[in-house]
């Protein structure tokens, strides 16, 4: 990038490197130029003409020769690698790149209208002329706009510098993305991208790699810039997004070196957004699959929840508020939210009691009466059972037992086997004459005839038939579901009206027991599940 204030800023240079740490080194080392990971996979195969690797000792760069031009570059960045040595005063071919491939010169941007546009800037290899020089081959170099490059492009290159003569070490990556279909003319040699991306890990002063100093609390800067006319005078900070966001646009992987657990948190992350934090939870306790609402600020965009690191189903209501469900696995501890102002962790604890719709958590997942039904996909009705405790259950004493939405007599079909934690149990029921699907291999077989539309189903932990026409609240009854115009439900109101091609499924996979059947039941897509 050009700058007419080089020769200024390189003077003023001096005494911020004067007030540098002492220990303070350059970054010039091919080793140094890629420790977050290769994002692509790119390798340094001459027959890789989409991701062909470089690597010198001051970037690392990703060269397609499909768009002619780098598809990322990274390298490190200290305040020593900005120096006072002079910018380049011509770009260069690039001969290390396979004789297969075309190698742009300079000439093929003449007259283009687009600027020569750095990658890894000039200035931040100014600590020796031959390894600024480095930086001024044209693989080094993209299409872009005399606006994106000249304006907020070169107002982030000069922020992060200023970054880096602070004391910090950062570790940059940067490319285009989402290429318009156009190329640079008269030459056509390179493929004009859409937008410029940039992303910056600012790792504070310590002992160690940088790598090894980066945690969730790291800051990340990404941009995503419109690579148009208009933009030159725009602050860096209109164009902040997520790394996420990033990876959505090119298919790459970012921070792969890193640790899962810190990338995901650093991935989601967007700077200068609401800090995340939970200030309560409601309820403190309850068994898995019990709705949890969490109160807080920076919710928005939320990308994870977690109880005591098990992760959670979830909804963002607003900035300020999340509605969870106990997962499965959870144990007792803390709430974690993850979102694009970092990671919170609640104050106190969860606690995650036994239980939760019925002995050891299993509860009815999913019903089924439309099967065999003109339209209908399967040839038989279902209930279909899901263990959403910590502990195995032995269904040895329990039954499935229906009525029809207003009636008081019920017909069963007695259970058998262990129903393991996590895991869904298919009982077949009666079939019907249309459907052209057999379901999956059943755990328990019986010949209930179900209505598609109206009923009542019980989980009970008795075989003996129910009496009643409202069973709810017995002893006997582990779960209920009524569905349609059923009389009789859990909660504020019956399931949903199924079909012959829907069925009524319980929230969170099966999880979410909040017992309030119209809460906690949707009509979809049918989906018999036996494991």
């Amino acid at each position: 990038m050009k700058r007419s204030s080089h020769l200024k800023r390189s003077l003023g240079l001096l005494a911020t490197l004067a007030l540098a740490p002492s220990g303070a080194q350059a970054t010039i080392s091919t080793a140094l130029q890629m420790q977050l990971g290769n994002p692509s996979g790119a390798t340094a195969d001459s027959s890789n003409h989409s991701h062909y690797l470089l690597q010198r000792t001051v970037d690392a760069i990703d060269y397609s020769d499909t768009y002619g031009q780098s598809t990322w570059v990274s390298w490190d960045l200290t305040g020593p690698d900005i120096g006072t040595a002079g910018r380049s005063s011509s770009f260069y071919q690039d001969t290390a790149l396979p004789t297969t491939f075309y190698r742009l010169v300079t000439g093929d941007y003449t007259n283009s209208g687009y600027d020569r546009g750095h990658m890894c800037p000039s200035y931040d290899r100014t600590d020796t002329s031959a390894n600024n020089l480095l930086v001024f081959y044209m693989s080094n170099i993209i299409p872009q706009t005399p606006d994106n490059n000249q304006g907020v492009w070169q107002s982030f290159e000069a922020y992060c510098q200023s970054q880096a003569q602070s004391g910090n070490e950062l570790l940059i990556t940067s490319g285009p993305s989402l290429f318009t279909g156009s190329r640079i003319q008269p030459s056509g040699k390179a493929s004009i991208p859409g937008y410029t991306w940039k992303i910056a890990v600012i790792v504070p002063p310590g002992s160690g790699t940088a790598l090894s100093r980066i945690t969730t609390a790291t800051r990340v800067i990404a941009l995503k810039i419109p690579n148009i006319a208009g933009v030159r005078n725009d602050p860096w900070t209109n164009y902040v997004t997520s790394v996420n966001q990033l990876q959505a646009d090119t298919g790459y992987t970012f921070f792969t070196a890193l640790p899962a657990s810190v990338a995901s948190v650093l991935r989601a992350k967007v700077d200068g957004a609401v800090t995340t934090s939970i200030s309560s939870f409601t309820p403190s306790s309850g068994p898995v699959g019990t709705s949890v609402t969490i109160s807080g600020a920076g919710f928005t965009s939320a990308s994870a929840v977690s109880f005591n690191g098990t992760a959670a189903s979830f909804t963002v209501n607003s900035s300020s508020q999340i509605t969870t469900t106990v997962p499965s696995g959870a144990t007792s501890g803390t709430i974690s939210v993850t979102a694009p102002g970092g990671v919170a962790t609640s104050a106190s604890s969860f606690t995650v009691t036994s239980g939760g719709g019925g002995s050891g958590g299993v509860r009815i997942s999913q019903v089924y009466g439309g099967g065999g039904n003109s339209g209908a996909t399967y040839k038989n009705d279902f209930i279909e059972l899901y263990n959403g405790g910590s502990t195995a259950v032995n269904l040895a004493t329990y039954a499935v037992q229906y009525a029809s939405s207003t009636g008081s007599s019920w017909a069963a079909t007695n259970l058998s086997g262990t129903l393991q934690p996590g895991h869904y149990y298919l009982i077949q029921e009666a079939a019907g004459t249309g459907g052209t699907t057999n379901l999956p291999t059943p755990q328990a077989t019986g010949s209930i005839s179900m209505s598609a539309s109206a009923g009542k189903v019980a989980l009970t932990n008795t075989q003996t038939l129910l009496t009643t026409s409202n069973p709810v609240g017995s002893s006997a009854v582990v779960d209920f579901v009524g569905y349609g115009t059923a009389n009789a439900y859990e909660g504020s109101g019956a399931a949903p009206t199924p079909s012959a091609t829907t069925s009524d499924l319980r929230a969170g996979a099966g999880a979410t027991d909040t017992n309030d059947n119209a809460a906690d039941f949707t009509a979809g897509s049918v989906t018999p599940r036996n494991n």
